[in-house]
C-alpha cells in the first residue's frame, strides 16, 4: 500500500485518468492526495507570462480540490516554477513519494523528438515507484 501518493497534474486528458488512479489509490488507503502543477514558459517569456501560468496552475488544482471534495478526497496541492521534470522530480523527493503517478499523452514521434517527453525524463530521474497512465 502507498501511504503518499503524488500526482502531476496538467490538466490534460491524461492528467484526468492519473487522477483517476492516484485518487482511487489515496482512498483505499485513506491518505491525503498530494498535486503538482508545474509553471513553465519558454526562457524568452517575461516573468508576466510566467504569473500568468502560476494563476492558471492555481485555478486548476483549486478546481481539482474543489471535485476531489465532493468525493471526500484530500487534496494537498501546490505549484512550483521550472523545468516540469525537475520539479515533479524535487516534489517527490521533499514529500518522501512513495508513489509518483503521471499521465502520458502519447504524442507522436516528431513531437517527442523535438520536444522530450516529461514523463520519460521523470522516471529516469526519480527516487521512488512511478506510475505512468494514459
Amino acid at each position: 500500500m502507498f501511504d503518499n501518493i503524488l500526482l502531476a497534474y496538467d490538466g490534460t486528458p491524461a492528467a484526468e485518468s492519473a487522477f483517476d488512479q492516484a485518487a482511487a489509490l489515496a482512498r483505499q488507503g485513506h491518505h491525503p492526495l498530494h498535486v503538482v502543477a508545474v509553471a513553465s514558459t519558454a526562457e524568452i517569456e517575461t516573468r508576466v507570462g510566467l504569473d500568468r501560468q502560476v494563476r492558471r496552475c492555481r485555478a486548476m488544482l483549486e478546481a481539482l480540490r474543489e471535485r476531489a471534495r465532493h468525493d471526500h478526497l484530500d487534496l494537498e496541492i501546490e505549484v512550483s516554477e521550472g523545468a516540469a521534470s525537475e520539479q515533479i522530480v524535487d516534489a517527490a523527493d521533499r514529500l518522501h513519494a512513495d508513489l509518483l503517478v503521471i499521465g502520458h499523452r502519447r504524442r507522436g514521434l516528431i513531437c517527442r523528438l523535438a520536444e522530450g517527453s516529461v514523463a520519460k525524463r521523470v522516471i529516469d530521474h526519480a527516487h521512488c515507484p512511478v506510475m505512468v497512465t494514459d
